[in-house]
């Protein structure tokens, strides 16, 4: 790995660029989203990722999991930093085969709807990570944010040697 920031990678979106308009900067939001994930599709593993394409508030429901996180209140609510990495996850898809991108799997139960394959895109150095879900045919974008805290970046760190422990071994 190493920690030069790769050429592939767009500048963020910085809000302090729309002169507190929060509407103007989420409809920017909007758009990067709507041009990286609904008018073309990225390809992982030779197969189109998609999202969840269900309305809520007027758009998709894959657009606000990757700008919105939860709170202790049980809500979700828009995350400026999610909101200003928006043109990232597709970059990060598209070159996730990058020397400075970690790739991982690993196995989940979800209440509900059982085992899941999840794959991790992290780019470790910029602090980011891209959450996939292996499905029938395809690949569904569940989530992507930013890494803030160390503690969690060891838990990403363990998870990623383990699969790649696990990989290695005959």
């Amino acid at each position: 790995m190493t920690n030069k920031v790769p050429s592939w990678l767009p500048n963020k979106l910085c809000y302090a660029d729309y002169n507190g308009d929060w509407d103007k900067f989420i409809e920017s939001v909007y758009k990067i989203f709507q041009s990286d994930f609904k008018d073309t599709k990225p390809i992982f593993r030779n197969l189109f990722v998609i999202h969840d394409s269900r309305i809520e508030f007027g758009k998709e429901a894959g657009f606000w999991h990757i700008i919105q996180k939860d709170e202790a209140s049980g809500e979700r609510l828009p995350d400026l930093r999610r909101c200003e990495h928006i043109s990232w996850p597709r970059p990060m898809i598209d070159n996730s085969d990058d020397v400075v991108i970690s790739l991982w799997e690993n196995e989940i139960k979800k209440p509900g709807h059982g085992r899941q394959t999840r794959v991790s895109i992290w780019l470790e150095n910029e602090d980011y990570i891209v959450i996939l879900k292996q499905a029938n045919n395809c690949y569904v974008l569940v989530t992507a944010y930013c890494v803030l805290f160390e503690s969690y970046r060891e838990k990403l760190r363990k998870q990623r040697d383990n699969y790649y422990k696990t990989k290695a071994a005959p």
